[in-house]
């Protein structure tokens, strides 16, 4: 009925905010909603997409934005039926609404309070950034990543993934790949690859390196998430997320090997992606093991701490052999999230087989144009250059989808296994619009038998996920097998139909359909379900399989996603083919999904809250038949469903809705009057929706309880007074008649002085003191009136000054009264005096007992205030009269300076050249005392005329030239002069001492102020710090020092030896060099002989001496000559290096 329509409007409009983001936001209730809607009613979002609503949901949340910026917005978008604003593009029932900061929040919050819109947000001002691309060179070949049309495909028949990757890279997420093995090496792979959580199942190591030739894993993981923006090879579509290599196809498996393999590392890998499964022949039913069915149940049950493993699985490749998806026993499993191939203009793949059980699809290769995506490195795999451009199928689709789900899984952490499908199932979108196969399930799903729900959208689906609201708990139900055993007839035309009614109320997700059929050819079967909707589920279609039977198989359908479970779902069998037949041994149903409650009585109340929260009858629509629905009393009147008068006013709540007058079923007084609803409506005959029905200014409770007036009779005492006036205004008995006492017109109680009829209300105000015409006030007539144009009322001068209304000046001293009340700020009764008679007041006059002291007079440089104008010498603030650099008043105030004279002190600098630039006291003179041409500040001795700024630097221990250092820059080497003058000498070792000796060219007082120091070194060798080197003659025989026996070891002529005379004065040293060569000679020993021989040698040796004796005295004048020698010439020392320097001695 409408009436029950209304309250589920009205239900729907108090419930919508916040909005879930979650998926029952768009599939439950939606019966009620379409009866909603057929009234013009629902709730105006609703009708909105689900991203729209989740989008919605997001923004109107005020707690995610600042305090400052609401109070920087100044246009807000308002979203419901009624225009409010401008209307704005794009999304019907949006307005702008202008509004500043606070204020406008308050008022938008004001029209959602009045029901004039359902929600509101701030236009905030975004800084958006360009969307995140990684690097890696062949990104532009992906197309499957971003499609640009590069490859002749269709613009943007991609996944969607660019916008994703702004917030999501699939960080923290593992992908275990299950395939033939896994290049875990490959440099555009190993950057987060998961060393300790892989497996080679074939080889039972912990290595999934594969062979040569198994490339297809590698490929596989690459599409899924090969390491992004590393300027290397190819992106991943989570480039961030971890891999695990899980070996398993590149051996046969088995049962064991199988469930081992998807039961690895339950609770650190998130994903298991695989690319693999039985033969797309056509011919092949096969499916998991009980091991691996117990793996995979205990993987959603129990996986990533109870949330569940997300597993993928190839749809397959079989499409050329007429193969359906639904003939894999491990695509078609609920668990698993079965995906097929589209191409890059979004179209079926030629290979792509379809399937009820199809969930998403993914771009893959198709004509002509593949996936490139990594291979193994080196000539192994398809290539020989690490990477391959012919990856497709199946195989790639779904590990691209991995990857999608590794970003939705980053988004939000707690999605469980049914969540990440929800998502996929709301965000896909519809690819190839013009394909017969899309068709509308029950509850508005596009769904494909081609496409599962389309092509899968990476940045909508991780949108979605970053606020779901995760799933109810999933329930199950069951119709149980149905023993059939009918014949199937051979190519009769029409099908057979098995049905059977399901009485559980539920959303469901996932429908599993067992059957037993035997049959000889059963590729002949064409095999549909039917649910309550209408939405068919094409199980299987003919084609080429010759094999027998489908004996205990299970199908499995998505198509059913968000539908109602009950009412009656049909199996329709025909077969399409001659020459064999079979029959329908038995078939039943399992449906999963979340419970959905159900309103037997259509209250808008379901059967369980009727019975387990208000405690109504869940199939009687009005419980306490008070004319109002149970729905309706719980969600909009808010009335109790089992009272039929919720506020006991003496109403029917029913009766108090919905009558012509509809008063408050949850206020017993609702017009606040003091008389209940049914008091008025029964006894008083008042309305109850009225304060006060006679109109006389009192309420009818005021009235029939408080002052016995009649409500229904203006003035009760007919004193033409109404009651009203006489109790709220006048303050009178509204039952006693009122007089007028001194006739003048006027009741007593409003007369101010009712025995004089000169005062009344509107009688000429006098200015008395009295309030003649009773206003409250007196004399208010004479507040603007100025008798002597003072510029001061009357009243003022009458009541406040006391100064003569007639009179301007009342004391009569040439002021006027205004002039020495806000002017003058003086007594105007009081004269007012000019004492020093010069011709200003005294309140004008800073100094009113000496006449050169006023307002007129000049100001004089001698601190005092002349003017009066409250400052003291102005006039010298800016003047320089001496043009010192010094402002007069500075002078005079401040530095005791003579401001007329520009050099106070007499010493030739200017006041202000003192002050500011050489910094010295001007009032003192800054002589130059030792007549250098530098003043003592310049000179840094004052004492010495040589010592100054324009000085040349001597070697004296001073700073002559007042640069701050001393000798700097002296040449020391020059002053030293040394002794002997020749410094190559060449001394007879054993004979001729070594004398060597520093003199100095400087004065007496410069060689006291340096404090000298002599160090003499032979080659690194201290010998002595006097100013003279004196070495004796060695004696080789008792040689004893190792110099010594060093030259003593010679015969002949050794060296050169360098001898140094290292001079310090503290800050720098000069060195002197020697350059000494020793000659050595030793006479041959005498051998024992006979005395003969000794004497003949004795007397020969003699005869020798005396000869050289007389050359020699011959000689005697003759200076010794150094002749040259072929092996000793004059420049035999010229290529010697020089002495080393020896400053480290110092």
């Amino acid at each position: 009925m409408r009436l029950t329509a209304y309250v589920l409007v009205v239900l729907l409009l108090t419930s919508v905010l916040p909005l879930s983001s979650g998926a029952e936001a768009s599939t439950s209730d939606r019966a009620e909603l379409d009866l909603a809607e057929n009234l013009d009613m629902a709730l105006f979002s609703e009708r909105y997409s689900m991203a729209v609503q989740s989008s919605l949901a997001r923004v109107v949340d005020l707690s995610r934005y600042s305090a400052e910026q609401i109070e920087q917005t100044s246009s807000w978008v308002a979203i419901g039926p009624t225009p409010v604003g401008e209307a704005l593009p794009h999304l019907e029932g949006a307005w702008l609404v202008y509004g500043d900061g606070f204020a406008g929040l308050q008022d938008l919050s004001g029209m959602q309070d009045d029901g004039l819109i359902e929600a509101f947000y701030p236009l905030i001002e975004q800084e958006q950034l360009p969307r995140w691309v990684p690097n890696d060179p062949k990104l532009s070949d992906q197309w499957h990543l971003i499609n640009t049309g590069q490859s002749g495909g269709t613009v943007g028949e991609d996944v969607n993934i660019t916008a994703a990757w702004d917030s999501y890279r699939g960080q923290g997420v593992i992908i275990g790949v299950v395939d033939d093995g896994f290049d875990w090496n490959h440099p555009d792979l190993d950057d987060h690859y998961e060393p300790t959580l892989d497996y080679d199942y074939c080889s039972n190591d912990g290595d999934p390196t594969p062979a040569s030739n198994d490339a297809h894993g590698t490929a596989a993981g690459g599409v899924a998430a090969a390491v992004g923006n590393n300027s290397l090879g190819v992106s991943g579509a989570a480039p961030m997320a971890g891999l695990a290599g899980l070996q398993l196809i590149s051996c046969s498996t088995t049962d064991i090997r199988e469930a081992n393999t998807l039961a690895h590392e339950r609770q650190n890998i998130d994903i298991y992606s695989n690319s693999w499964g039985p033969s797309d022949n056509g011919e092949t039913l096969s499916g998991p093991g009980p091991l691996m069915m117990a793996a995979m149940e205990a993987d959603a049950h129990q996986g990533r701490g109870g949330l569940g493993n997300i597993i993928t699985w190839a749809a397959g490749n079989g499409l050329d052999d007429d193969d359906n998806s639904n003939n894999d026993g491990y695509a078609n499993l609920r668990y698993t999230i079965a995906v097929t191939a589209v191409t890059y203009k979004g179209e079926q793949s030629y290979y792509a087989e379809p399937g009820a059980n199809i969930l998403v699809a993914a771009p893959s290769n198709g004509d002509g144009e593949a996936i490139t995506t990594t291979d193994i490195e080196g000539s192994g795999g398809y290539t020989s250059n690490d990477y391959t451009n012919t990856f497709g199928g199946t195989s790639s689709a779904t590990p691209l989808v991995s990857g999608v789900i590794a970003l939705m899984l980053e988004a939000n952490n707690n999605l469980t296994w049914r969540d990440v499908q929800h998502i996929l199932v709301e965000s896909s979108r519809k690819n190839d619009p013009q394909d017969s196969s899309w068709n509308t399930n029950g509850n508005g799903h596009l769904v494909s038998h081609k496409y599962g729900f389309g092509v899968v959208d990476a940045s909508a689906a991780v949108f979605l996920a970053e606020n779901w609201t995760l799933v109810d708990e999933e329930i199950n139900t069951s119709s149980g097998m149905q023993s059939a055993n009918t014949a199937i007839p051979d190519n009769s035309g029409s099908p057979v139909n098995f049905s059977v009614n399901v009485t559980e109320p539920m959303h469901l997700e996932n429908v599993d359909i067992y059957v037993d059929i035997d049959h000889t050819y059963r590729g002949d079967l064409e095999i549909i379900l039917t649910s309550p909707s209408g939405t068919q589920s094409i199980l299987a279609e003919k084609h080429e399989d010759a094999n027998n039977n489908y004996a205990d198989w299970r199908f499995s359908s998505v198509h059913h996603w968000g539908e109602e479970s009950r009412g009656q779902w049909t199996l329709s069998i025909e077969d399409q083919g001659n020459n064999d037949v079979g029959e329908l041994v038995e078939w039943g149903l399992v449906l999963h999904g979340t419970e959905r409650d159900i309103d037997s009585d259509d209250d808008l109340l379901t059967d369980a809250n009727e019975t387990e929260v208000y405690f109504t009858d869940p199939f009687d629509a009005d419980s306490d038949d008070d004319g109002l629905d149970d729905g309706y009393e719980v969600f909009n009147s808010s009335t109790d469903p089992n009272d039929p008068d919720s506020d006991g006013d003496g109403l029917n709540d029913g009766i108090e809705l919905l009558s012509l007058i509809p008063t408050d079923p949850l206020d017993a007084d609702t017009d606040d009057d003091g008389l209940s609803d049914g008091l008025e409506v029964l006894v008083e005959g008042t309305n109850p929706l009225a304060l006060d029905t006679d109109g006389d200014g009192l309420d009818d409770g005021t009235e029939v309880l408080v002052n016995s007036t009649n409500p229904l009779v203006t003035d009760t005492d007919g004193d033409q007074l109404s009651d009203g006036e006489e109790v709220m205004t006048y303050f009178s008995d509204p039952l006693v008649y009122d007089p007028n006492a001194d006739e003048d017109g006027f009741y007593w109680f409003n007369d101010c002085n009712d025995s004089d009829s000169m005062i009344y209300p509107g009688a000429s105000e006098r200015l008395n003191g009295l309030d003649d015409d009773c206003d409250g006030q007196w004399d208010e007539g004479f507040n603007e009136s100025d008798i002597d144009e003072d510029t001061l009322s009357d009243y003022d001068e009458f009541h406040v000054h006391g100064t003569n209304v007639s009179l301007a000046d009342t004391d009569g001293d040439l002021l006027r009264d205004d002039m020495e009340l806000f002017v003058y700020f003086t007594d105007p009764l009081s004269a007012d005096n000019d004492s020093d008679a010069d011709s200003f007041y005294w309140f004008e006059d800073c100094n009113d007992l000496n006449p050169s002291i006023n307002p007129d007079m000049p100001e004089q440089l001698d601190g005092i205030d002349n003017n009066c104008n409250q400052l003291i010498d102005e006039a010298f603030f800016s003047t320089d009269s001496d043009a010192d650099g010094l402002l007069d008043f500075d002078e005079y105030t401040n530095r005791s300076t003579n401001p007329f004279d520009a050099d106070t002190d007499g010493d030739g600098l200017f006041d202000g050249e003192e002050v500011y630039d050489t910094m010295t006291d001007p009032l003192v003179q800054d002589l130059d005392n030792d007549s250098d041409g530098y003043r003592w500040f310049l000179d840094c001795d004052d004492t010495r005329t040589s010592v100054a700024p324009n000085q040349l630097e001597q070697w004296n221990g001073r700073d002559d030239d007042c640069d701050g250092s001393i000798d700097d820059g002296v040449d020391r080497l020059s002053f030293l002069i040394p002794m002997p003058s020749n410094r190559t000498l060449i001394l007879n070792a054993t004979s001729e001492p070594l004398e060597l000796m520093v003199e100095f060219d400087l004065t007496e007082e410069a060689l006291n102020e340096l404090e000298m120091s002599i160090q003499w070194v032979r080659n690194g060798t201290l010998l002595g710090t006097d100013v003279a080197l004196s070495l004796p003659p060695m004696n080789c025989k008792t040689a004893n020092f190792s110099f010594d026996e060093e030259i003593c070891a010679f015969d002949g002529r050794t060296g050169p030896y360098q001898y140094t005379a290292v001079v310090s004065d503290g800050r720098g040293s000069a060195n002197l060099t020697w350059t000494v060569f020793y000659t050595v000679w030793h006479p041959e020993e005498v051998q024992s002989s006979s005395l003969i021989e000794t004497y003949s040698v004795a007397i020969g040796l003699g005869l020798v001496v005396i000869v050289l004796l007389a050359v020699l005295f011959v000689q005697r004048r003759r200076p010794p000559e150094v002749k040259p020698s072929a092996f000793h010439p004059e420049n035999a020392f010229s290529q010697v290096p020089s002495a080393p320097d020896l400053g480290h001695f110092q």
